[in-house]
């Protein structure tokens, strides 16, 4: 097994280095305590979202000069891409997010792709691939697959009707527009309690809990209906049911808020490459040749291209106070103070309460947070798991099953090309004229579904092996550890790794490589009450900052990278429109806008 030797991404691709940019950052810009300009601004954090808010703003307001701060030594915070070396080459493993979904969030990533110019790097895997057909579950003691309309109608009949993890879902689905309507008073429940009532406990700790595993790695009857589905929780008030108010959208168009409203406008006036536009409408998930890191390097290359930003690492933030005058904020760190005219904070909440001169009360009020672990295996062995891109193991899985508190399993193979994917003398390319419409359209998409932007002489694949093994992630924790005094060491994190795929997949063999990876409070946990949360967050951050500090991150309106840069985009745009806010002036809303509905032949929707 293969502990030693790990080197990251960019230390592998010197134009991606880190430590190269940041000292390229820190000779464009000397830190300095002099008075700010009136456009100056600070952003507390660098990882993924603060790294946007700094791209959005150098984009958007082209007046302004902006200071990172971040705490650790490095930028990108959970985007950690790393390169083990095994006999015949290496293999890259993700510590954190792996692959991201070019839809709704996921467009300013793809934009993002395009602007920095790291499409050529991207690699797409396809609706039809196995990654987007086979997705499982494990209950009560084996691997079940959910439906997918490439099964066909008779298949995926057969295991509606056979397995038990499906037993009362039918009924209950088509049941669910004939149940009462919750009490008017009722202001908010978790979704176990929702979707117990509306179609049944089944569908909840058999299949809803472990697709939230896969996302919070929280507890299905803990986490806020309201906040993690909206649309459904609307429906039940206004239509009378989560199906009648589908019924009503699809013949109508989907009512959503005045602010979504405007990001779908705004995400249709992009000027996409249309090649790159066409690619993200095949594609169910996308990643990049050296991982999700390339996306933070990318926007720091970009960002020390402009000399506008000033890279403060190992810098934690100690203060940010309002100036004197009420004019702007000052940022305290152990280097001294400096004044800014505005304030993006993409800290936690946790953080966010330690650096307030104000400690009477909370700035926000108390948001838990899960600790997840990650165990990344390579083996050398292929097809040790079956395609496809994964499993998430729900609540009602026997603990005997289960013993490890597992959330889930990621086949890392299913979204990275093998060396065969990417020869293209295994390509199927069966005519010259099949060849050149390929050519023509500039790309080409093999046997295996997977696509490759403008079809590179040498097509994208993240392992440099000689013959393709296979790479597993299994995630530990969330929610299961709640209660732990202490977590799990490598060794034993490694070891409960290794017993819960022998268990579930039959895997004996070692690993050729590993990597263990403890996240604390990596999650925030959106639990029941968290849009209240939210509105006292924003009253007491407007009240005690008037204006001059926002928040971002991944603790309000989602928890993945898409909705980082959401959160950052929605923050960078009120600012540059003059807007008062704080980040959560929109949490809660009553105005809403209704988008025309899909028509036949119709690609997207467009607003009324």
């Amino acid at each position: 097994m293969l502990r030693n030797g790990l080197t990251t991404v960019s230390h592998l691709r010197p134009l991606y280095s880190q430590s190269s940019h940041l000292r390229i950052a820190d000779r464009l810009r000397a830190y300095s305590t002099e008075p700010a300009t009136s456009n100056d601004v600070a952003i507390l954090g660098g990882g993924i979202t603060g790294l946007a808010c700094a791209y959005y703003i150098t984009k958007e307001l082209p007046q302004a000069n902006v200071t990172i701060y971040e705490a650790s030594d490095r930028l990108g915070g959970w985007l950690s891409s790393k390169r083990v070396p095994v006999k015949d080459g290496n293999v890259l493993f993700e510590a954190g997010p792996r692959t991201l979904r070019p839809s709704s969030n996921g467009a300013l990533a793809g934009i993002l792709m395009q602007e920095l110019d790291l499409a050529k790097d991207a690699i797409f895997a396809q609706r039809t691939s196995p990654a987007a057909r086979n997705r499982f579950v494990y209950y009560p003691d084996h691997l079940v697959r959910m439906p997918h309309p490439s099964s066909g109608l008779f298949s995926n009949l057969y295991n509606l009707w056979s397995e038990p993890i499906f037993d009362g879902v039918l009924w209950g689905a088509a049941s669910e527009i004939f149940k009462p309507q919750r009490d008017e008073s009722l202001q908010d429940e978790s979704v176990g309690d929702f979707f117990a009532r509306r179609i049944g406990p089944n569908v909840v700790n058999r299949l809803l809990s472990g697709v939230l595993h896969g996302i919070y790695a929280g507890d299905v009857w803990k986490l806020s209906a309201k906040s993690l589905f909206p649309t459904q929780w609307r429906d039940e008030a206004q239509s009378g049911s989560i199906f009648g108010g589908f019924a009503k959208a699809r013949a109508d168009g989907p009512e959503v808020t005045k602010q979504e409203g405007e990001y779908v406008r705004a995400i249709k006036s992009h000027k996409w490459d249309p090649l790159l536009r066409d690619t993200l409408k095949d594609t169910t998930a996308f990643t990049f040749r050296d991982g999700l890191g390339m996306l933070s390097d990318g926007l720091v290359r970009h960002l020390v291209g402009t000399g506008r930003v000033n890279f403060q690492t190992s810098s934690p933030v100690q203060a940010v106070a309002m100036s004197e005058t009420g004019s702007g904020v000052t940022v305290k760190t152990e280097s001294g103070e400096a004044a800014f005219a505005n304030a993006i904070s993409t800290l936690s909440p946790k953080h966010l309460k330690n650096i307030r001169q104000a400690k009477a009360s909370e700035l926000v009020p108390a948001i838990p947070g899960v600790t997840v672990m990650t165990v990344n295996l390579y083996f050398r062995s292929p097809n040790l798991a079956p395609a496809g891109f994964g499993y998430l193991i729900p609540l009602a899985t026997p603990f005997e099953n289960n013993p490890e508190r597992a959330l889930g399993v990621v086949f890392d193979t299913a979204y990275s090309p093998s060396p065969d994917d990417v020869n293209m003398e295994n390509w199927h390319i069966s005519s010259p004229d099949q060849l050149k419409e390929a050519r023509d359209q500039g790309r080409l998409i093999n046997v295996n579904d997977f696509a490759w932007y403008n079809m590179p002489d040498r097509p994208n694949t993240q392992d440099d092996v000689k013959a393709r093994g296979t790479k597993l992630t299994v995630m530990l924790g969330g929610h299961y550890w709640d209660s732990w005094p202490a977590f799990p060491d490598e060794k034993e994190g490694l070891a409960l790794a290794k017993s819960l795929l022998e268990r579930h997949l039959g895997i004996k063999e070692e690993p050729e490589a590993w990597q263990v990876n403890l996240q604390s409070d990596c999650i925030p946990q959106y639990t029941v009450g968290h849009e209240q949360r939210l509105k006292t967050a924003h009253s007491n951050i407007s009240r005690e900052y008037k204006g001059r500090l926002r928040v971002a991150g991944n603790w309000m309106s989602g928890v993945g990278v898409n909705d980082c840069l959401r959160s950052a985009w929605d923050v960078v745009r009120s600012m540059k429109e003059g807007r008062y806010g704080t980040g959560l002036e929109h949490i809660g809303t009553n105005e809403y806008v209704r988008l025309k509905p899909i028509r036949p032949g119709q690609s997207t929707e467009q607003e009324q």
